[in-house]
């Protein structure tokens, strides 16, 4: 649950082979816990109140309330995957968004991406499809047009997984920032490469579709 008098921006603690994360959600938290890729059956097995103890550690000012979790069914595991299919179309069909590409959680980029396949593929098919003459090359230019920017922001995902999340889970170490993140940290003005990637993209798509009106 969350208090009135908490905040609404997101928060995130970075800690010695843990990483929690709470996003506002109106009245409450939403709250994620990252682990290893196949580490929630141990947690389990550790049993529910060891698992409500982690919480506490991690959840700053909301760890008095870990004790909400009643059962193992208010948790529910999320497995990241990052990948994309080799051709997005066949003849009648053409997959966008998640269907294309699956994208990591990381920057919260995949509804972006999602809306931009869409607009992208709006504006090329659009009037093929009024004149009823989509054929498979029709559909390439969308793939063509949206894979460079999904395998950037792909490729930036799994860099940040590799270099910080897993260093962080593994608890190697000191927990010092690589030495890019140290740099835009220091530097306000290279603060606008990221927020332009994770906000706009690699490739920014607009509504090119003219306005087409139809009798009921």
């Amino acid at each position: 649950s969350r208090r009135p008098d908490e905040p609404t921006e997101p928060v995130a603690r970075f800690d010695r082979g843990q990483i929690f994360i709470m996003l506002y959600r109106g009245e409450y938290w939403q709250c994620g816990y990252v682990i290893p890729k196949g580490g929630f059956e141990e947690i389990r097995r550790g049993g529910l109140e060891a698992f409500r103890e982690r919480l506490a550690t991690v959840a700053l000012y909301a760890g008095e309330r870990a004790g909400e979790l009643r059962s193992w069914e208010d948790v529910k595991l999320l497995t990241v995957r990052v990948d994309r299919l080799e051709r997005w179309y066949r003849l009648g069909l053409l997959c966008i968004g998640d269907a294309a590409h699956a994208m990591s959680p990381i920057g919260g980029v995949g509804i972006n991406l999602a809306l931009q396949d869409a607009v992208a593929a709006a504006n090329l098919l659009g009037a093929p499809l009024s004149d009823g003459r989509v054929d498979v090359a029709h559909l390439h230019r969308v793939q063509r047009r949206r894979e460079l920017p999904t395998r950037l922001t792909q490729w930036l995902q799994v860099t940040i997984q590799k270099r910080v999340i897993a260093r962080v889970l593994r608890g190697a170490g000191p927990l010092r920032p690589p030495w890019p993140l140290r740099l835009l940290a220091e530097t306000p003005l290279l603060t606008r490469i990221p927020a332009r990637l994770i906000g706009i993209g690699a490739r920014p798509e607009h509504v090119r579709t003219p306005v087409r009106r139809t009798s009921a």
